[in-house]
């Protein structure tokens, strides 16, 4: 074989959103979504096992805000949905 040559994994993440592209290089979660989206079939289980644990360790150190800033951030993304789908 070649070096000029990609791996399969390679090729696939050549063919990346932007908004991928960019999520990848955030440093903690980025590597994880990169494993949820590019790793083996039990990857994407340990990602949401992982998200869910952070958020309820949020909950426990910072409170009823780490509830509501989420919740607000959906509001905007349902605004723009309705919104998209009302056009």
């Amino acid at each position: 074989m070649s070096d000029t040559t990609l791996s399969s994994a390679e090729a696939q993440q050549d063919n990346d959103p932007l908004f991928f592209k960019l999520l990848f290089l955030v440093p903690i979660i980025g590597w994880l979504f990169k494993d949820a989206v590019h790793g083996n079939s039990e990857a994407k289980y340990y990602f949401c096992a992982n998200f869910f644990v952070g958020w309820g360790l949020a909950i426990a150190f910072f409170g009823y805000a780490a509830i509501i800033i989420p919740a607000l951030c959906l509001v905007a993304l349902a605004f723009t949905w309705i919104i998209g789908v009302c056009r």
